[in-house]
């Protein structure tokens, strides 16, 4: 069988779509190694940087110096005329995992749905958005099975596109493997020097989009701050939201600013899974306040490291944790943020539980099971 998988995702520094495209391609060439898998991208200025951006052995990369926008949302939603075949030649199955997917001649579609944050919280998107809200119907209409990252994005897809339940398949994404792992102390100590932080400190872990939460943390981080706490708040990641991210940016360091707090909070940027790892061995918790998420890796990265975890009672957040995390009533409430905060570093006893609860559910989550269950189902839509 020959798999396309949307290589777009590695265009760019990866987000959590990237991290998932990467880890389920890489699994499933271990679990179904009879299965011939591609990655296809199309971008006027660099389908190219596919081939050198992501080193996968037995994967070929075609990448097409095309215009993607003028083909995914003007030209295929009115013909079929140029499917992906004419590029790539004949394969039995495209897999969409990152909302968009090309004209088909003879191969069926599956399709991944992460969230659909952008129907839910249209005035928190960039422009460019709308036309992944406009698309959306058109993709999971053509999709023979649509895969949702948690039970609550499968129940947010029949809600709001009406899709049957036998349409949706929950297939829970697997935690990377380098979170399970050890790291050596050296590699720790490079990865704080390479980030310029020092312990003791208080991490977050994703972009910055406004459902994320970030102004909220950093006001409870404010007042614990106001009553004596000496730890730095950690801002990891960021990036992959094009303009909006420049935007949250400046938002957010403006409030650091106001709040005082230049010298303690600390913006890495993009950071790499193996370095991840190593600066998430040395948090104090994780603080994930986020308003919505489709599944949220973070707190489960955290808990894969022995680091206790502060989340939200909303979304798919409690589907994901389960009772392994302190979990946030009102995520927009500071002072419960940072009541929890204060709570989780005086109570070793809680502390304790909390990581040996996060440890036993991280490692619930694994790629190679997940990779099985989305090659079943390549298999079932290829032969139906």
């Amino acid at each position: 069988m020959r798999v396309l998988v949307d290589g777009t995702p590695f265009l760019i520094e990866k987000t959590g779509i990237g991290h998932y495209t990467e880890n389920l391609v890489t699994h499933l060439r271990k679990v179904a190694p009879e299965l011939e898998i591609n990655l296809f991208a199309l971008s006027l200025r660099g389908g190219h940087r596919l081939k050198r951006m992501l080193a996968m052995e037995g994967v070929e990369k075609k990448g097409y110096n095309l215009p993607a926008n003028f083909l995914y949302y003007t030209w295929w939603p009115r013909t079929s005329l140029f499917p992906a075949e004419t590029l790539a030649g004949d394969f039995d199955l495209f897999h969409a995992t990152n909302y968009q997917a090309p004209a088909l001649r003879r191969a069926k579609l599956v399709t991944t749905v992460h969230d659909i944050n952008f129907v839910r919280f249209p005035e928190m998107q960039s422009k460019g958005i709308r036309r992944f809200i406009a698309a959306m119907p058109r993709l999971l209409e053509r999709s023979r099975v649509v895969l949702a990252d948690s039970r609550f994005t499968a129940e947010e897809l029949m809600e709001v596109y009406g899709l049957p339940e036998d349409g949706v398949r929950v297939v829970y994404p697997g935690l990377n493997p380098v979170f399970l792992r050890e790291p050596d102390p050296e590699e720790v100590e490079t990865a704080l020097r390479a980030y310029c932080l020092q312990p003791p400190y208080i991490a977050y872990i994703g972009n910055l989009h406004p459902r994320k939460n970030l102004v909220t943390l950093v006001e409870a981080f404010a007042r614990v701050r106001e009553r004596g706490l000496a730890h730095r708040l950690a801002v990891i990641g960021g990036g992959g939201l094009g303009k909006l991210n420049n935007t949250e940016y400046r938002k957010l360091t403006l409030r650091v600013r106001d709040l005082g707090l230049e010298e303690a909070v600390v913006f890495t940027g993009y950071v790499p899974d193996q370095r991840l790892a190593s600066l998430l061995r040395r948090a104090e918790m994780l603080v994930f306040p986020s308003i919505y998420e489709g599944f949220g890796l973070p707190p489960l990265e955290a808990m894969a490291c022995g680091v206790p975890v502060i989340t939200s009672r909303r979304s798919s957040l409690p589907e994901v944790v389960g009772d392994a995390a302190l979990l946030l009533e009102d995520p927009l409430d500071a002072e419960e943020i940072a009541g929890c905060m204060e709570r989780l570093l005086a109570d070793g006893e809680l502390r304790s539980r909390l990581v040996r609860a996060g440890r036993e559910r991280a490692k619930m989550f694994d790629w190679e099971k997940t990779a099985r269950k989305v090659a079943a189902v390549y298999q079932e839509v290829v032969e139906a």
